[in-house]
């Protein structure tokens, strides 16, 4: 279409914003060349409705300008470009989402633009968030600027009209487009269906993206148990601020609205960010970083795009919560190869503009990470403006986690000590406490009965099937590990032979120091490798249940020696262990020498407190679980009760 075409159109244009419509004298109409398709139509007619008078005005007398087009969303940008484009046929395109791989320079985009302006041509930029994307040139320049909006009934009611040729008759609920991206709503125009099903459409799509942001089955954050401390604190002071911002008494800046939350698996991230989002009543977008990577190919536009939609829909349901699972899936970028730094540094970058609050509006957007491995996250996610801070989730302590099963069992086994059951489980998470309960509850629905508490000590402590040998080795190995952190300083919690998956048994202990010197870690590692060490002083060899020890004490010393300066160097190595000690032969051998070193040291102690680690291992076979106090009286009152 030429511009004198476009001008004459626009010159005969009649607006039309009530549900009244005129086919003839639809300026939009007229923008489309043949039969267009449902995403020509949508873009043009949603482009065409955010028009101002003052730009029409310039479009019909053929002006040259530089214009800024605002997308709902990314998936926004090319339909709308494609509209831009038939709105004005000779104009300068320029696109940028933060996923393309082909978007012009800044350099070499700021000549475009001044060659298009100079030989009489308009330059028209379309991004969901221009200032970050849009070359910088184009926004100094651009003397005009739109922010499209989704379709509001009247748009809807005439893009119906222009694709079925007929009147959409019926209400269109306020807002029914507003959380829906521009697939969707393309979706919800299937060529075969009527105006009742297209409305039917819309609402269930709105519904379906509505229940997965809902957080009905969660527990509030009165009703969560099992997460005292820091976790609790800071979520308890997110409420009250994000009140306080409800009542515009308090500035979303001053709001601390973003953590990592890390810890092991189970230990309840997902569900304290459903509790805040329920409390909040907000809905939640949940996303992960592993999801970013399935979408399409995984290629690097498409990580970046998947990205840049998980904030677009959080943005789109403001106030609202983002969850991001695996948050390690982005890598620290000290630990990267030449190569693989190439390929991983663009999408790093934009993730961290995408959290940078300073370059991103993020009013009404709480962000919350999720992690089990904080070591591995790049040091620049986290600071003020992007996430504040990381906060750990340990597993509970017996009482908490009492307290999280009474909270599943309701008020089913009401007289029961749910602490006392949870003591034989030391190092259980909320998660495992929610299926014991399915699991007995479930048992004694099977049996045709009401649950009893048997029920639940058989999914919580089932009973041994090892033999009578297998279970003095456990025995004796958790009892060197007691023994040894009670010598070196270190508070037992518990101790138990409750196997959980390939583990036998289990000590749980606790480093008085937040600081750790070098005879700290060596410390550490004595008591690690002490379980291996009373196999094989008390039994006469070692059995192969020590593999995580040694994996624990290779890993405490060789970061001392590599990353922490506690060695023969100062120099810090950020590649992963593994790789260090496969590449480097003489830091291997410096490991291997200090492992040797502190074994030596945890036979001595064995030999030395013979006596309390075989009382210990007697405790254990007898009662299958230790309390810390119960593991420190036995050292020091070896012949108590």
């Amino acid at each position: 279409m030429s511009r004198n075409k476009l001008a004459a159109t626009l010159r005969s244009a009649q607006t039309d914003d009530g549900d009244s419509y005129d086919a003839e004298n639809d300026r939009f109409e007229n923008l489309l060349d043949g039969r267009p398709s449902t995403a020509d139509v949508l873009a043009t007619a949603c482009l065409d409705a955010a028009l101002t008078p003052r730009l029409r005005k310039r479009i019909r007398r053929g002006d040259t300008f530089t214009l800024i087009i605002k997308a709902p969303g990314a998936d926004w940008i090319a339909p709308l470009a494609g509209a831009a484009r038939r709105l004005v046929t000779d104009a300068e395109i320029f696109t940028d989402g933060g996923g393309s791989k082909h978007a012009k320079r800044p350099h070499s985009a700021g000549a475009d633009i001044a060659e298009a302006l100079s030989e009489g041509h308009c330059a028209i930029g379309v991004s969901q968030e221009p200032e970050r994307y849009l070359p910088a040139t184009l926004l100094t320049v651009a003397d005009t600027r739109l922010a499209v909006a989704p379709p509001d009934g009247a748009v809807l009611r005439r893009v119906f009209r222009s694709l079925r040729g007929r009147r959409l008759r019926g209400r269109i609920p306020l807002g029914v487009a507003d959380t829906l991206s521009f697939s969707e709503i393309v979706a919800a125009f299937r060529p075969d269906v009527g105006a009742a099903q297209f409305l039917e459409n819309l609402a269930s799509f709105a519904a379906a993206k509505a229940r997965a942001g809902a957080v009905d089955d969660t527990p509030s954050l009165a009703e969560l148990p099992g997460y005292e401390g820091p976790a609790r604190d800071w979520a308890l002071g997110l409420v009250a601020d994000v009140a306080a911002w409800r009542a515009k008494s308090l500035p979303w800046r001053s709001i601390a609205a973003s953590v990592v939350l890390s810890g092991p698996p189970g230990t309840g991230k997902t569900l304290l960010a459903r509790a805040i989002a329920r409390t909040l009543d907000m809905p939640i977008v949940s996303t992960s970083c592993g999801a970013w990577f399935t979408m399409r190919d995984g290629n690097l536009g498409d990580v970046i795009q998947a990205a840049q939609a998980a904030f677009d829909a959080a943005r789109a349901q403001r106030p609202t919560l983002l969850f991001i699972d695996e948050l390690d899936g982005i890598p620290d970028r000290r630990n990267l190869s030449s190569r693989g730094r190439d390929w991983w540094q663009p999408i790093v970058n934009f993730l961290l503009t995408l959290l940078d609050g300073a370059a991103t509006p993020r009013e009404g957007i709480i962000v919350i990470g999720a992690t089990n491995h904080p070591q591995s996250l790049d040091p620049a996610l986290i600071r003020p403006g992007r996430f504040d801070r990381i906060i750990t989730l340990a597993p509970p302590d017996a009482a908490a986690l009492g307290r999280v099963l009474r909270y599943h069992l309701g008020a089913a086994l009401a007289d029961a000590d749910l602490e006392a059951v949870a003591r034989l489980a030391p190092g259980s998470t909320p998660a495992d406490a929610a299926g014991w309960a399915k699991v007995a509850t479930s048992r004694a629905r099977v049996a045709g009965r009401v649950l009893e508490i048997d029920d639940l000590l058989a999914v919580v402590a089932p009973e041994d099937d090892r033999s009578p040998e297998d279970m003095r080795i456990a025995a004796v190995h958790e009892a060197g590990h007691v023994v040894a952190h009670l010598a070196v300083g270190h508070e037992i919690a518990q101790a138990s032979l409750i196997g959980r998956g390939e583990s036998g048994g289990r000590t749980i202990a606790h480093a008085p120091t937040t600081a750790p010197r070098r005879r700290d870690i060596d410390n550490v590692a004595l008591a690690v490798l002490a379980g291996r060490a009373a196999e094989q002083e008390l039994l006469g060899e070692a059995s192969t249940g020590a593999v995580g020890d040694l994996a624990q004490a290779t890993r405490l010393l060789t970061e001392a020696r590599a990353r922490q300066g506690l060695g023969d160097s100062l120099l810090h190595r950020g590649e992963p262990i593994e790789t260090l000690l496969a590449s480097d032969g003489a830091l291997r051998a410096a490991v291997e020498q200090d492992l040797a070193r502190v074994y030596d040291r945890a036979l001595d102690l064995i030999r030395e407190r013979r006596d309390a680690v075989l009382v210990i291992a007697d405790r254990l076979q007898e009662r299958r679980c230790l309390t810390g106090a119960e593991a420190t009286a036995a050292v020091s009152r070896p012949n108590g009760p």
